[in-house]
C-alpha cells in the first residue's frame, strides 16, 4: 500500500469520492469531481442529499444539503444545509466522506417525519420543536419547560445529554474505529518503507550492473569484429599474396647483391633458394585459398 504522503491532492480527492460511492447507494455525479447527489428513502419519503466539494476539498469539509427540508437539530437555522452532524463537526482531512454521508442518511431515516405527519412536522410551535428534538433525544419529552430551559442554559447538562445519546455514541465509535484503522494502515506503511527502500536499492544496483555489462559487451563485440575482419579467409588470402610478393622481392634483392659481388656464391645459393621456395609456397597457398573462396561464393549465390 502506498503511504499517504505519496498521494497527490487529486488522488486524495478521488479516493474520497470513491468512498462516497462505496458506502452509499444511488450516488449521481452532478458536476465532475465537484458536486454529487445521493437519493434515499426515509419514512416513505423520497429524500436527496446534495454534496458540494470545494476546490480545497478534502482539506476543507464538504457542504451537504438535504431536500426536502424538515426540522432537525443537525440543519442550520432556516436552512437546508447539514451543519450539526458529528462527522462534519469533527471533520479532518483524514475523515471518510462515504461514512460521513452514510451516518447522516441513517440519522435522517430514523428521524424524518412520515408523509402522514408532514403537516404536523411543519408546525413552528415550541411543542413541535420538542417533538422533533425528542426523535434524537427521547428523554427530552419527559421534561417540563423549566427543566428544558435549565439544559438550554447549562453547558454541562448539554454535554451530559450528548454523552449519553446512543446515536452519537455509535458515531463516535465508528469514528474511533476509523481512526484506529487509519493508524494501523499508517503503521503498516511505515513498516514496509524499509522493504521498499531495500527493493529500490536492489533495482538501482541491477540497473548499474546491466549498464556495466552492456559497456563490456560493446567493447568485446568491437574486439570480436576486429578479429573477425583480421582473420577472415579473404584477409588471409590477401596477406598470403602480399607475403609471396615480399619473398620474391627479397630474392631479387639477394640476386642484385650477388651480381654486385657483395655476396659469396654459397650464401647466394642458400638465401636465394630459401626466398624463392618461401615465395612459391605462399603463392601456392594463396591460389588454393582463392580457388576455395571462389567455389564458396558460387555455392552461396
Amino acid at each position: 500500500m502506498i503511504p499517504r504522503q505519496y498521494y497527490t491532492e487529486r488522488d486524495l480527492r478521488k479516493r474520497q469520492i470513491d468512498a462516497l460511492k462505496v458506502f452509499n447507494d444511488n450516488v449521481t455525479e452532478v458536476k465532475e469531481h465537484a458536486e454529487y447527489k445521493v437519493e434515499f428513502t426515509a419514512n416513505s419519503r423520497n429524500m436527496v442529499l446534495n454534496i458540494v466539494l470545494s476546490p480545497e476539498f478534502p482539506n476543507d469539509k464538504p457542504a451537504i444539503f438535504v431536500n426536502p427540508v424538515f426540522n432537525h437539530p443537525w440543519l442550520g437555522e432556516n436552512s437546508n444545509q447539514v451543519v450539526g452532524a458529528p462527522g462534519l463537526l469533527n471533520y479532518t482531512v483524514h475523515s471518510d466522506l462515504g461514512r460521513v454521508v452514510q451516518a447522516i442518511i441513517r440519522e435522517f431515516q430514523r428521524s424524518v417525519p412520515s408523509i402522514a405527519n408532514e403537516d404536523k412536522s411543519t408546525d413552528t410551535s415550541p411543542q413541535s420543536h420538542i417533538s422533533v428534538n425528542s426523535l434524537m433525544f427521547p428523554e427530552l419529552s419527559e421534561l417540563n419547560i423549566e427543566e428544558l430551559q435549565e439544559i438550554l442554559e447549562n453547558p454541562d447538562l448539554q454535554d451530559k445529554l450528548l454523552e449519553n445519546n446512543p446515536q452519537l455514541a455509535e458515531i463516535d465509535q465508528e469514528t474511533e474505529e476509523l481512526m484506529n484503522s487509519i493508524e494501523e494502515i499508517a503503521q503498516d506503511n511505515l513498516n514496509k518503507q524499509q522493504m521498499l527502500d531495500d527493493m529500490k536499492s536492489k533495482v538501482l544496483e541491477g540497473i548499474s550492473t546491466i549498464v556495466q555489462m552492456k559497456m563490456s559487451y560493446e567493447d568485446l563485440n568491437k574486439r570480436y569484429q576486429e578479429l573477425c575482419e583480421g582473420y577472415s579467409p579473404h584477409r588471409i588470402r590477401d596477406c598470403l599474396k602480399d607475403a609471396a610478393i615480399r619473398a620474391d622481392e627479397d630474392a631479387e634483392a639477394i640476386a642484385e647483391q650477388f651480381l654486385l659481388g657483395n655476396v659469396s656464391v654459397e650464401t647466394f645459393v642458400l638465401k636465394f633458394a630459401e626466398k624463392r621456395a618461401l615465395g612459391q609456397a605462399r603463392r601456392a597457398r594463396e591460389e588454393r585459398l582463392a580457388h576455395q573462396l571462389a567455389q564458396l561464393d558460387r555455392a552461396t549465390t
